[in-house]
């Protein structure tokens, strides 16, 4: 994949956002972030050199710390799953840590950002179908969570990061719906700055349905994987 393609991409997902950002009457405020899994060291010095992105998110921590170097032109994020052991890995590399699925997972983040003398930004990751095979907050214990999460000196939780089943496209609709009235009530709480919902396959939706501002796009950037998976 070479820069033009990429830039086109980039271009047409930007549009697909400024439409669908007009339709609802919003500015549109939208970061959009490249999610770069199985992506070359080459794209991402492509990306970094010519300043196509603002942020690229990983999925797993050894493929972060094997594509980040100084002075890069962009943001990383964190946007899988991410074991509390591994999280030393990377607390000082990342801007944003979208996935934070559990009580130990905060501590950690706090434990480790405390020895950099930083304070973590992170969002809380809920699964909104309540599948197993999924991890996260459910929707009705988050404010809980919050709370507990809250008292961590060394971490920020910014806003919310969803997780969606797969299935039909009004299902979907309904459960970015739920979310959105959940956020909007705790962003007024808390504060929060970040809602982070929507891939490649649903991105309009949850910008429209659920008010996201943080998409993460793997497929329609960089195109499809080696193993056929939309990000």
């Amino acid at each position: 994949m070479d820069i033009l393609e990429i830039k086109k991409n980039i271009d047409n997902v930007k549009n697909n956002i400024d439409s669908v950002c007009k339709k609802i009457g919003i500015q549109n405020d939208i970061l959009v972030v490249g999610a770069s899994k199985t992506m070359e060291q080459d794209v991402i010095d492509m990306v970094s050199n010519n300043k196509l992105l603002q942020v690229l998110g990983e999925n797993r921590v050894q493929e972060l710390t094997s594509k980040y170097r100084e002075g890069q032109n962009f943001d990383w994020h964190f946007i899988g799953k991410l074991q509390t052991n591994k999280v030393k890995y990377i607390i000082d590399k990342v801007k944003l840590i979208h996935s934070v699925d559990s009580l130990n997972l905060a501590k950690e983040i706090d434990r480790q950002a405390k020895k950099h003398n930083i304070v973590m930004q992170v969002l809380l990751q809920i699964n909104m179908g309540k599948e197993e095979t999924k991890s996260g907050f459910y929707i009705e214990e988050i404010e809980d969570k919050l709370q507990q999460v809250s008292k961590f000196e060394n971490v920020e939780i910014v806003g919310l990061m969803a997780v969606m089943p797969i299935c039909e496209q009004e299902k979907t609709i309904e459960h970015y719906k739920n979310l959105k009235e959940n956020y909007l009530h705790l962003k007024e709480k808390y504060n929060f700055k970040y809602l982070s919902a929507g891939m490649t396959n649903d991105y309009l939706l949850a910008i429209e349905y659920a008010g996201a501002n943080i998409v993460r796009i793997g497929t329609a950037i960089f195109g499809k994987r080696s193993y056929n998976e939309k990000i």
